[in-house]
């Protein structure tokens, strides 16, 4: 891929942010990703495109979205695909990318790891990009909490690595 020509930076920098509401579409959940974007006023300058099926995603959620100033796009499911809604995000992030200039800001809301691909391509752009999940800003959260106290195995987690002598052994005779 062929990357751009340096150009000056414009002083009215862009921002998109593309919101896949099926990965998390509680109302309260949005909610508090909304609050950690800081998305400001909305208009030419910064965009909110929230992308999911609106037939499963809740009212609350949607309504939540449109007092934001979102544009809600509908992705319903089709024969033999899992998820639309990733398909819809990533072409339009990538349209809104062919006419982005370098120092704009592209963000995807999202669980999907396969959107970094999205990122290299904004890095060739010369957009900055993040692809931030609910998930990810809980653990965040739970982490500055829990700084110096001992973190206990989740439940149902199992050591990695080779089991001691006693293990194996133990192992080996409920076989036998």
């Amino acid at each position: 891929m062929k990357t751009r020509e340096p150009q000056e930076a414009s002083p009215n920098t862009r921002r998109a942010v593309f919101f896949d509401v099926e990965n998390s579409s509680r109302a309260e959940h949005v909610s508090r990703m909304l609050q950690h974007l800081e998305l400001g006023e909305l208009g030419r300058e910064t965009q909110l495109v929230a992308v999911g099926n609106w037939r499963v995603v809740g009212l609350d959620t949607a309504r939540l979205l449109s007092r934001h100033g979102a544009r809600l796009v509908h992705s319903a499911p089709a024969f033999g695909v899992k998820d639309w809604s990733d398909l819809r995000i990533a072409v339009a992030a990538g349209i809104w990318l062919g006419d982005s200039r370098p120092g704009d800001v592209l963000e995807v809301i999202t669980d999907d790891q396969a959107f970094d691909a999205v990122g290299d391509v904004a890095a060739s752009c010369g957009v900055s990009f993040r692809r931030l999940s609910y998930r990810s800003l809980v653990e965040a959260k739970q982490t500055r909490h829990a700084v110096g106290a001992p973190r206990a195995r989740p439940r149902g987690s199992r050591r990695r690595g080779r089991a001691s002598a006693g293990a194996r052994q133990r192992l080996w005779r409920r076989q036998v």
